[in-house]
């Protein structure tokens, strides 16, 4: 058995049975007796009522799930990997018109992405919608971002997202970079991940000299965002009678590998991101360790699902959205109109005129998941969680009513009749699912996507995986949880 392998434990019997308990549960869940539509959310984990032909399942999607995580640190990427899926898949892009055949897709500047399969029910009636974001926290170059500081060149870096930024420091660092040219031309480029290359890092002060500049300070101000600077180059370039030799010493890097001059970087796209790819973790290999499970880790689920279900009953629409993490706001965001292009392209190619009125009833009549991770329990910090109510790892994906503040402030809710709605669909396919809310009243709190589609009146419902660390540069799930939100927006795209 490969040591990145989930290995069974405590089985009962030589046949790999599963235990008493796990029976038990199967027994209250109505397997065996129909689907188990009214059966309550279970209190066993997924390992304990996993099959062992489930556990090769689980291993199996978790490997996909890395090489995903691996491949898409950006929202550009992961963009790129979505619609190459879709494509190899005889998706057509919907902006040319045509028979879709299995379906269409519709993209807008590279990061925002949609796509429609039809199914045996008209549009007009409503979608069954996923959401996910291709963001994560980051930090971006600043457009003009070089500079030397004695003996050293260094990059200006500009935080995205809600991040700690002591975890960004001392540890290795890559750059992928997208730059627009002035003839025309676009360049991709990554520097940071070849294993046997270098890296990038941003440096820390040790500790023998950082009282006065860290340790007597309040956290959020013993790391000033402007010192998070990426450690650059150190040989200089030129005559050694010329000025700015280090800074010259970068920009020559720069234009002999990827063609780019300092004015380029003025429409560049360069972020900075965890270097290395996503590994198991644990003594039995169970978790996921990687950057920018929030929220690829919904994003991936969400393409695989969609891929699933073939010929569905309602017609799908899968979208991914850009800029979540900074509020949602900007041309390939949530808060766009582009949900409403794209289902006035999928009403037109079922033969029905996409007027206004036509487009918001088919998106009021739509049933929709906000699919973002969710805040996993830490044992190491539970008091700022709810035990009652808050995602425990490995106990699968959450649904969670309603996310916001104190006072439910800034919040999305689910109706009770649309919660109703979800439960027997997640039950009715035996996934195993949490109820759950984000952590305690006042310990602070977050928003997702789902206001910006609950404002065309659908039903609408935040469900996702829990996982710890999140928003660091190493974000932690469970190989479970990861394939049992593959497994509930299958369910979700199927039969909501």
């Amino acid at each position: 058995m490969s040591r990145y392998t989930t290995a069974p434990c405590g089985r009962e019997d030589k046949d790999n049975k599963r235990g008493k308990a796990a029976a038990a549960s199967d027994k209250a869940a109505g397997k065996g007796k129909g689907k188990g539509k009214d059966a309550a959310p279970e209190t066993l984990n997924i390992w304990d009522r996993s099959k062992p032909e489930e556990r090769e399942e689980i291993e199996l999607y978790a490997r996909d799930y890395m090489d995903f995580l691996t491949e898409a640190k950006t929202e550009r990427k992961a963009y790129s990997l979505v619609l190459g899926h879709l494509e190899k898949e005889g998706f057509t892009d919907l902006a040319n018109g045509g028979k879709i055949g299995r379906g269409g897709y519709l993209g807008h500047f590279g990061k925002l992405l949609g796509a429609y399969a039809p199914g045996r029910l008209s549009p007009a009636g409503g979608f069954n919608l996923i959401v996910a974001h291709g963001d994560s926290p980051r930090l971006d170059l600043k457009p003009r971002c070089v500079y030397e500081e004695g003996s050293l060149a260094l990059l200006k870096s500009n935080m995205y997202g809600g991040l700690k930024k002591f975890q960004w420091l001392a540890r290795p660092v890559a750059l992928w970079g997208f730059a627009a040219l002035k003839d025309g031309r676009a360049v991709d480029f990554r520097f940071g991940e070849d294993p046997a290359g270098p890296v990038l890092t941003i440096t820390d002060i040790l500790p023998h000299l950082d009282r006065k500049v860290q340790r007597d300070k309040r956290l959020v101000d013993a790391f000033p965002a402007e010192k998070l600077n990426v450690l650059a180059a150190s040989v200089p370039c030129g005559e050694r009678e010329s000025k700015h030799r280090l800074k010259q010493a970068v920009f020559k890097i720069l234009e002999d590998r990827w063609g780019l001059k300092e004015e380029d970087l003025i429409s560049s796209e360069i972020e900075i991101v965890p270097a290395g790819p996503a590994v198991p973790v644990g003594l039995d290999g169970s978790f996921i360790g990687g950057y920018g499970q929030d929220d690829r880790l919904s994003v991936y689920a969400m393409l695989r699902a969609f891929l699933a279900v073939e010929k569905p009953e309602r017609p799908l629409i899968l979208l991914l959205v850009d800029r979540e993490e900074i509020g949602s706001r900007g041309a390939t965001a949530a808060a766009t109109r582009f949900v409403e292009r794209l289902a006035a392209l999928a009403l037109e190619s079922a033969g029905v005129e996409p007027g206004y009125r036509a487009v918001l009833d088919s998106l009021a009549r739509s049933h929709a998941v906000s699919a973002d991770v969710e805040a996993g329990v830490d044992p190491t910090f539970k008091e700022v969680s709810d035990e009652m109510n808050s995602a425990k790892v490995t106990f699968g994906p959450a649904v969670v009513r309603y996310t916001g503040g104190a006072a439910k402030y800034g919040a999305s809710e689910a109706g009770a009749e649309y919660m109703a709605k979800i439960r027997a669909v997640y039950d009715g396919d035996g996934v195993i699912w949490q109820s759950s809310l984000l952590g305690k009243q006042e310990e602070g709190g977050g928003g997702t996507v789902a206001m910006n589609f609950a404002d065309f009146g659908m039903g609408v419902v935040d469900s996702g995986a829990p996982v710890l660390s999140m928003h660091s540069p190493f974000e932690i799930s469970s190989k479970a949880d990861v394939w049992m939100t593959y497994r509930a927006y299958r369910a979700f795209y199927r039969d909501a």
